[in-house]
């Protein structure tokens, strides 16, 4: 039975792989509606990934909620299985935020963080402990509690500056900058997150920044609201300059990775075509791989202080990953803090904000209207959720 559940696994892979989603989580419930038990950590397996498929594509937040509560029962029969655990804890955390109940959440991330503790000093502990912590640290935000929620942050900082992580670290610098924003009672210690942000920031290799698009941008962000609050106009359009620049260039990454996708379908349309020549076939085969090879650059895997490379966010298509996210940290975190169109729309508002005392009326007259036909473009689709609206 584990060959025909790794069958349906990777059939799924492919059904997500081509925008199929209903079908890839069919096929993957087929798994866990067959009068055939399977083991016990096939099912968990797969309930994690129909949950995360779920949460990913859907706002089908019960359902997803149902197939973790499910896997958590199916855990608590097996002994190991640290990283499953630790993933259905995570899962079943993101599923109480999108709902707005706070304390089983709360609960859900302090059991988390036990398991973590208790698994010992390795890098997968530590790294679980750091996802568990921001998202307490959300939690605790959410009611509130700043001072609980810098707690935490500084917790899992701690933990990313033992595995020598400055991309993870940096994670947790922004985070507690974003806190004392919100807050706002001790100036010197929000200047000292500032300073913090900026010295974790210059630590970092400039290859590794590149892959660090979502951080990159967060960093700017929270900068560019702090200079506003102190009235620093100058220094806050040095930074709006950043963020143009960086966003400019996620436009044309973007539309590289559009255009290798084009690219590759057509390949592989007239891979499928019957009757093709076996010399056609080979010369298409190797296309396909070159493209493939182009696209997984796009990707910007995610190193460790190790040198290794950390499993990816989710299963599926890098393309839609590239389309879509703009990831603050490496697995298992994978969170953003607003959505790719909001993150333009909201630099296109500082924009303003920092024109308008300067008299450069026509110059903020085109970002509004350019935020504004962004958020036009997300409510033809139908929401504003993308917009984080």
């Amino acid at each position: 039975m584990e060959a025909v559940a790794e069958g349906l696994w990777d059939l799924a892979e492919k059904q997500e792989e081509s925008g199929n989603i209903g079908a890839a989580i069919k096929c993957l419930e087929a798994i866990c509606q067959s009068q055939v038990s399977f083991l016990p950590i096939i099912e968990v397996k797969t309930r994690l990934r129909i949950a995360t498929l779920l949460l990913s594509y859907t706002d089908n937040v019960t359902h997803a909620k149902i197939h973790l509560e499910r896997a958590q029962l199916l855990l608590k029969q097996i002994p190991s299985c640290f990283e499953l655990k630790c993933r259905a804890y995570s899962l079943l955390s993101q599923c109480y935020h999108l709902v707005g109940t706070i304390p089983p959440q709360k609960q859900t991330l302090k059991k988390g963080l036990e398991l973590a503790s208790s698994a010992g000093e390795g890098e997968s502990a530590k790294l679980w402990s750091c996802n568990f912590s921001l998202q307490l640290a959300n939690a605790l935000t959410t009611e509130g509690d700043f001072q609980g929620a810098i707690r935490a942050l500084e917790t899992g900082q701690q933990h990313a500056s033992e595995m020598k992580y400055p991309e993870l670290e940096m994670v947790f610098a922004t985070s507690i900058l974003h806190v004392h924003l919100m807050q706002w009672e001790d100036a010197s210690a929000l200047e000292r997150a500032v300073n913090k942000c900026d010295a974790i920031w210059n630590s970092i290799p400039e290859d590794q920044r590149q892959c660090c698009r979502g951080l990159h941008l967060y960093n700017e962000l929270l900068h560019t609201f702090y200079l506003l609050r102190i009235c620093d106009y100058k220094e806050a359009t040095n930074h709006v300059n950043i963020l143009d620049a960086a966003l400019e260039d996620d436009v044309q990454q973007t539309e590289q990775v559009q255009k290798l996708s084009a690219e590759l379908n057509k390949v592989e349309s007239r891979l499928l075509q019957p009757g093709l020549q076996q010399h056609k076939k080979s010369e298409l085969s190797e296309k396909r791989k070159q493209i493939q090879q182009e696209l997984h650059k796009f990707e910007h895997p995610k190193l460790g202080h190790n040198g290794q490379v950390s499993e990816p966010s989710s299963f599926g298509n890098p393309k839609s990953i590239w389309k879509e996210k703009l990831e603050l940290g490496p697995p298992p975190l994978n969170g953003e803090w607003l959505p790719k169109s909001a993150v333009y729309v909201l630099v296109d508002l500082m924009a303003v904000i920092c024109g308008r005392p300067k008299g450069l009326f026509k110059d903020c007259a085109k970002r509004m209207l350019s935020g504004m036909s962004r958020i036009e473009v997300q409510r033809s689709w139908g929401s504003l959720e993308s917009v984080g609206m």
